[in-house]
């Protein structure tokens, strides 16, 4: 029996009004630790905020309270029917580069979200037969900064490199990450990313994994340690990698899967906006 988005997306729906601000917005996301809003107009979703588009338009956001979330919106956001299947799921996340998914119920009302997150609890082993090494998964190329440079400056990076984090390291070894999370948090708090150091409001708490640890088992340590990333480590403590729930995702690539066309549902909102932030 296949599975489905709907077996796993999360519940509730976290929306706010388009006439909301940005702050607001971000304020709540910080409070219940989510990485989007759906922005909703006269009831109906008409958009979505997530933290990558924070991240994306920060330079633009900071230094402006009053600004509104329909002026930053990631615009259509994309539905789908709770039917559709994880694999397919995937599919789409993977063509238009986004990271959710509105999940419908069959009386077209929101049910839930399904996310990259729930897209990684819900694959099983047999998504990971053909992956014997750590390293056919995670990213080698990292992003890293001392923990003495601004905020600002390590934000400016995961913009550019359209990254969700970047390492803090000192004297080669990995004490921090600094993440999408950590910048809503930071705007929400009112913390000036020009002035305070990345070391001060970065996450100390990271999860890292040997070069030599068993696929299932680093992302068995995703799962329980409840992170959306684990930095594989060298033998002498250095940054080796990444392995992020993107890079867990792309192993049903090597699977067949269906089109996802006959379930997944019209963009609603308006169209001809920007891709890839969702």
């Amino acid at each position: 029996m296949k599975q489905t988005i709907g077996e796993y997306a999360s519940c509730p729906v976290v929306a706010v009004e388009s006439d909301a601000t940005v702050l607001d917005a971000m304020k709540l996301m910080s409070e219940k630790c989510i990485s989007c809003v759906i922005v909703l107009a006269h009831g109906e979703p008409v958009g979505i905020l997530t933290e990558r588009d924070i991240v994306f338009a920060a330079n633009w956001l900071l230094g402006q309270p009053d600004l509104l979330i329909k002026e930053v919106m990631n615009k259509p956001v994309m539905t789908a029917s709770e039917d559709m299947s994880v694999a397919q799921a995937y599919s789409v996340f993977s063509k238009h580069h986004i990271r959710h998914l509105v999940v419908l119920d069959s009386q077209l009302d929101m049910a839930g979200i399904f996310t990259q997150t729930d897209l990684v609890h819900s694959l099983c082993e047999e998504a990971f037969a053909g992956v014997s090494d750590l390293i056919e998964l995670m990213t080698s190329k990292v992003l890293n900064v001392a923990p003495d440079v601004p905020a600002r400056y390590a934000l400016s990076l995961m913009a550019r490199r359209s990254v969700s984090c970047v390492v803090v390291v000192d004297d080669a070894i990995p004490v921090g990450m600094f993440t999408e999370r950590d910048v809503v948090r930071c705007i929400a708090d009112g913390i000036d990313l020009t002035t305070v150091l990345v070391g001060d409001v970065m996450s100390s708490s990271i999860v890292t994994t040997p070069m030599t640890t068993p696929p299932l088992a680093a992302i068995g340590k995703m799962q329980e340690k409840t992170v959306r990333r684990v930095l594989v480590v060298d033998d002498r403590g250095g940054v080796a990698g990444i392995l992020t729930q993107t890079d867990i995702g792309r192993v049903l690539d090597r699977q067949e899967t269906s089109h996802a066309s006959s379930f997944f549902a019209e963009p609603v909102g308006v169209a001809g906006a920007s891709p890839g932030t969702a």
